[in-house]
């Protein structure tokens, strides 16, 4: 998950393990679809991020109420077609 530093507003709320779950079993269109909507996973070591302003360590509860606020955000409520394969 990434979140624009001026406003809070998530820009990405990808998740691995849906990622890794549309590649074994989704066709590009769906990939590609999922992509547009949640973004990529950073793929390799993240770095850097520990000197973001606004970065820290957040309780489960937060990270949980940030996520589903992204999730929406991004558009869960309606996922795109075949994404529930």
């Amino acid at each position: 998950m990434d979140l624009r530093a001026e406003d809070g507003a998530p820009v990405t709320a990808a998740s691995l393990a849906e990622v890794l779950r549309f590649q074994e079993r989704a066709d590009i269109a769906t990939m590609s679809r999922y992509e547009q909507r949640y973004g990529l996973v950073a793929e390799g070591r993240l770095t850097g991020w520990e000197d973001a302003p606004r970065a820290g360590a957040i309780s489960a509860e937060e990270f949980e109420r940030v996520w589903l606020d992204a999730r929406r955000t991004l558009g869960t409520t309606a996922p795109p077609p075949d994404m529930d394969r």
